[in-house]
């Protein structure tokens, strides 16, 4: 494993667009938007030097990809966006995917919300707790339409109910696109600049629902810090929009590679590592 994101990891190079994770309550058919985009995966063997090399569609309309394990095997977060009439009931809200030998079909989760529907939660980002429950992060709005970050919490990973309050907030910023990873006894969040200038907003919690305002995360290249966490070795290595980086303290950055893959995730399974993007149609 240590080779393979030593030496190897300038290999991981997915050709896709910079892309951002926005969103509308209906479907604009004819205009411009995220439903434009895709979920690929590609997958491999972590001794082959030829790494992510192939890349297959894995959801049509879909984005803002997360990955969990579940029983012991991947489950896949994202924002499902179809637009066709027999799907359009789905347009706009989290769906998820198991594997095992194989994709499941793309089912929706559950999470009771009576609120107005453009602050419906967005952009899933789920972990899962020593307890054995998994917490959802999410994006949504304020009074003042400004996103922060707020949470729900499941039992099964499908049934989610939302946690009163918010998770990581600043009032002089739109958070939103969250990554959150648990590493030496603390919870990290990062969200994205969306300025694609490697700068990214940190937060630490002991719990992981009172998050506190840190100094911003740097690499030196353009990118943006959206994307998701992976620990190898005792490592925690970001992959973002734009560029991989690794750090052992959350202060210091160690820019690994520069790429083009958008909003990756990754996760090793059965003795491979899966990576799901963003694509363009």
């Amino acid at each position: 494993m240590k080779k393979f994101f030593g030496s190897y990891l300038i290999f991981l190079i997915l050709f896709t667009p910079y892309v951002k994770a926005d969103h509308w309550g209906k479907p604009k058919v004819n205009g411009p938007g995220p439903w434009n985009e895709n979920l690929i995966v590609s997958t491999t063997d972590p001794n082959k030097n030829n790494l992510f090399n192939k890349k297959n569609i894995l959801v049509k309309q879909a984005g803002v990809a997360n990955f969990v394990l579940v029983n012991n095997k991947p489950r896949l977060y994202f924002q499902w966006l179809p637009t066709s009439k027999n799907l359009e009931k789905y347009f706009d809200h989290i769906a998820y995917m198991d594997y095992e030998n194989g994709w499941s079909e793309p089912q929706l989760i559950s999470i009771p919300f009576s609120d107005k529907p453009h602050k419906y939660p967005v952009d899933p980002t789920v972990v899962s707790l020593k307890n054995g429950k998994f917490r959802l992060y999410f994006t949504t709005l304020d009074r003042k339409e400004r996103t922060y970050i707020a949470s729900a919490i499941s039992e099964d990973g499908i049934n989610f109910s939302i946690e009163e309050g918010k998770r990581f907030r600043d009032k002089k910023l739109n958070l939103k696109d969250s990554a959150v990873v648990f590493y030496k006894g603390f919870w990290h969040v990062i969200t994205p600049s969306h300025k694609a200038n490697g700068q990214g907003y940190y937060g630490i919690s002991k719990d992981g629902i009172n998050f506190e305002r840190k100094n911003n995360v740097k690499v030196n290249t353009r990118g943006d810090w959206l994307g998701n966490f992976i620990i190898v070795d005792g490592k925690v290595f970001f992959f973002g929009t734009g560029f991989t980086a690794s750090t052992l303290d959350f202060k210091t950055w160690k820019l690994e590679s520069s790429h083009s893959a958008a909003d990756p995730a990754v996760i090793l399974y059965d003795n491979k590592y899966f990576l799901v993007s963003t694509s363009r149609n």
